[in-house]
């Protein structure tokens, strides 16, 4: 006699299914977390990095600059005279001999650097053997050595506050006698007497650094021949640059400078009574600057990003921790920031001539 058994069917019930699909999608859900954790933190690192390198190159940059600014611009007694090289109307036609000027940006906004250095190797001043009328065809000075077609020439008389650039045509062979060419206009009827000093600047370092609104360090060039200023694009990821001028306001002659007081603006540095006169310009000894660097990477999570901070002078000139306002940047407490920042001796003006 034949039994039979009654077969279950056999595989996966609904059950089974859904037990298996919840278990896929939680570590689905895992995996896609740690991945997209993973990606933050990558992406964290590697704008970290990226604003470091480029941080780094903007401070280098900026440290190189500042230790030339001065270098060959004359007697120190010139500092502060303005610089005429065009007509009065013309664009840029004048400006400040300073081998540094900072340009305060509104509210907290960016700073500009300007700065200003002689193209050839500093040597004493020349000086006129007898007057030279502005317009004339000729200058006839105690030395020509160095001066070469095409240079840059600046006139300048002790306790004037005038000075005037003119640019070098040709020298005259076996005599110490140079042609210039002066524009049309330019101081017309001013006389430098004998004994004026004629300072060969060879091509001009006229620069500015600035930070525009797209985030980069800009780096303007000045030609003062074409009277026309050149671009540059130095670093990415800056978007703050703050300044501070460094004063030895110690009165009377010191045999050993040190600087004593740090401020955003030019002061009276020498206590005479005249601001940014050449006294002033002397004691500015130091420059300290802070570059702000935001990452590329926009933070996922809470924007409540700290505001950047650096030691800066305050009213007093003492220096203190300060904050950096961000505020002309929209939503700018999403990203984050490194602050790297550096205080740099002006040797040039230590080692000016007299």
């Amino acid at each position: 006699m034949h039994r039979y058994r009654s077969a279950r069917a056999q595989g996966l019930s609904l059950v089974d299914l859904m037990v298996g699909l919840s278990i896929g999608m939680i570590a689905t859900l895992v995996v896609m977390n740690v991945m997209v954790m993973f990606d933050a933190r990558r992406r964290m690192a590697s704008g970290s990095a990226d604003a470091q390198i480029h941080g780094a190159f903007a401070s280098g940059w900026l440290a190189r600059e500042l230790r030339i600014a001065g270098h060959g611009l004359g007697p120190l007694g010139a500092l502060g005279c303005m610089v005429h090289r065009a007509p009065v109307g013309t664009a840029d036609a004048s400006f400040v001999l300073a081998p540094v000027q900072i340009t305060n940006g509104t509210a907290g906004a960016p700073d500009t650097l300007t700065l200003l250095a002689a193209g050839e190797q500093a040597m004493p001043a020349s000086r006129l053997i007898s007057p030279y009328a502005m317009g004339n065809g000729s200058l006839s000075l105690d030395s020509t050595f160095g001066f070469a077609d095409g240079a840059q020439l600046l006139l300048y008389t002790s306790g004037d506050p005038d000075c005037a650039l003119l640019s070098v045509a040709s020298v005259s062979t076996g005599t110490y006698v140079l042609q210039p060419v002066v524009a049309n206009g330019l101081l017309s009827g001013r006389v430098f007497a004998t004994g004026s000093s004629a300072v060969n600047l060879g091509m001009l370092r006229y620069r500015r650094y600035s930070v525009d609104t797209t985030q980069q360090l800009r780096l303007q060039s000045f030609d003062p021949v074409q009277g026309t200023w050149i671009t540059s694009t130095q670093a990415d990821g800056v978007v703050n640059l703050q300044l501070q001028y460094g004063f030895d306001t110690r009165s009377g002659s010191q045999p050993s400078p040190q600087v004593t007081s740090w401020h955003d603006v030019m002061i009276d540095a020498d206590g005479d009574g005249v601001l940014a006169d050449a006294g002033d310009w002397q004691r500015l000894l130091a420059v300290r600057f802070a570059l702000v660097l935001r990452s590329p990477q926009r933070r996922e999570q809470d924007c409540d990003a700290p505001t950047p901070t650096w030691l800066a002078g305050d009213s007093s000139g003492a220096l203190v921790q300060t904050d950096i306002l961000l505020d002309h940047l929209e939503q700018w407490r999403c990203w984050r920031y490194r602050v790297l920042q550096t205080e740099l001796p002006l040797r040039n003006q230590l080692w000016g001539e007299p």
